[in-house]
């Protein structure tokens, strides 16, 4: 049987968080994820349980769209079972432990692209996708799936070397990635657990790490497409974008390109 690609004992060895990581789960191979994770979270996996795989043969971010997902990387879900007063700041925790992690693990400063997005000089490093079961308006379970180029030279996919990056593209090395999982983990919990009491703390540090705020963007909403400048992003997450005629519009979900990256 093939050693796994990232040493479990590494990481639990290393960890000391009280939820996120509690149980983890290795998949030499995957379709996804984030599917396995919300196939587990409906079976009744408890929270803080984090699928990892080595490499994905379905792997998909917002609006379906496929995430290239080649070995040396991290892939992972981690389940959850917030309150709903912690879902809309769920990604906002999520985005900033990715950030910090790689902060931590290799001194690069992580910037965030509204929604879900982490960049480096510009380039995408990490995709992040929640995904939530509500029924009859109670949170069942939600899914965090994280995409972290790590080891994965881009200059090498000559389709995607223009808009992503992976950390050893900055650090001419190889980075380890139990050593950033890791780091997420402590981080995340520590900005998961404080939610409820510090939440406006935690949109306060996310809103500072936006790149999007001030910036020229095209937003497609839904069937509709905006261009504009990004005024101001509100405690729930929404953006509001001042259009070339003056008319404010508030964006709670969408994907934004910025302007000066095209």
């Amino acid at each position: 049987m093939d050693e796994p690609f990232i040493s479990l004992s590494d990481i639990q060895n290393n960890l000391h968080t009280c939820l996120m990581g509690r149980e983890i789960i290795y998949l030499p191979e995957t379709a996804s994820t984030q599917t396995t994770a919300m196939d587990m979270a409906r079976k009744g996996s408890q929270a803080g349980t984090l699928v990892i795989t080595g490499k994905q043969t379905e792997g998909h971010g917002r609006l379906k769209r496929l995430w290239v997902s080649p070995q040396g990387n991290i892939y992972m879900s981690l389940i959850l079972r917030p309150n709903q007063n912690q879902l809309s700041r769920l990604i906002m925790a999520a985005s900033l432990a990715v950030s910090f992690a790689i902060e931590n693990t290799t001194g690069l400063i992580g910037e965030l692209k509204w929604p879900n997005d982490i960049l480096i000089d510009g380039k995408k490093v990490c995709g992040m996708l929640v995904e939530n079961d509500i029924r009859d308006g109670q949170v069942n379970f939600s899914a965090v799936g994280l995409g972290i180029n790590v080891n994965t030279d881009m200059q090498s996919y000559p389709e995607l070397k223009g808009i992503a990056t992976s950390l050893i593209n900055h650090t001419g090395k190889p980075v380890s990635c139990e050593k950033l999982i890791v780091s997420f983990l402590h981080e995340f919990e520590r900005l998961y657990l404080g939610l409820n009491e510090y939440g406006e703390c935690i949109f306060e540090m996310w809103r500072k790490r936006l790149i999007t705020l001030g910036k020229e963007v095209d937003v497609t909403s839904g069937k509709d497409t905006y261009r504009g400048i990004v005024e101001s992003v509100v405690p729930d997450g929404s953006l509001k974008i001042r259009l070339a005629d003056g008319n404010l519009v508030h964006i709670v979900a969408g994907d934004v390109s910025l302007r000066h990256a095209e």
